[in-house]
C-alpha cells in the first residue's frame, strides 16, 4: 500500500510543473496565481524572455497586459489591479501577432 502511495505522490510531483505551464482556464471561484506586479515582470523577463507587448483597461479598473517572447513564442496575460498586484490569467506557447486584414471594416 505504501509503495502505491509513493508512486502516486511521485507521479503528482512530476506532473505539477507541466500542469502549471498548461495554464488551464480557471473554473468559477478558482483563485488565480497572483503576486507583486514588479516581481512577475522580472520573472517573465528572466525566465521566459517575455516583455510587455500590449495592454488595455478592463471595465473593473484593472489593466490587462500581454507579455510575449518573439524568440520562443511564449506568452503570458496578466490582470493588474490598481494596488500593484498582478494575476496570471493565461499563459502558453506559439504566440503569433496578427495584423488586421485590409478587408477588415474596423481598419
Amino acid at each position: 500500500m505504501s509503495r502505491l502511495r509513493g508512486f502516486v505522490l511521485c507521479m503528482i510531483a512530476g506532473l505539477l510543473p507541466a500542469m502549471a505551464t498548461a495554464a488551464p482556464t480557471p473554473s468559477v471561484g478558482a483563485r488565480l496565481p497572483c503576486h507583486d506586479y514588479q516581481k512577475i515582470v522580472e520573472t517573465l523577463g528572466k525566465r521566459y524572455g517575455e516583455t510587455p507587448t500590449s495592454l488595455g483597461l478592463q471595465t473593473n479598473g484593472h489593466v490587462l497586459q500581454v507579455f510575449t517572447s518573439p524568440e520562443s513564442g511564449s506568452w503570458t496575460i496578466l490582470s493588474v489591479a490598481p494596488t500593484g498586484v498582478g494575476c496570471i490569467v493565461a499563459a502558453g506557447k506559439n504566440w503569433h501577432e496578427q495584423q488586421p486584414s485590409r478587408n477588415d471594416p474596423a481598419t
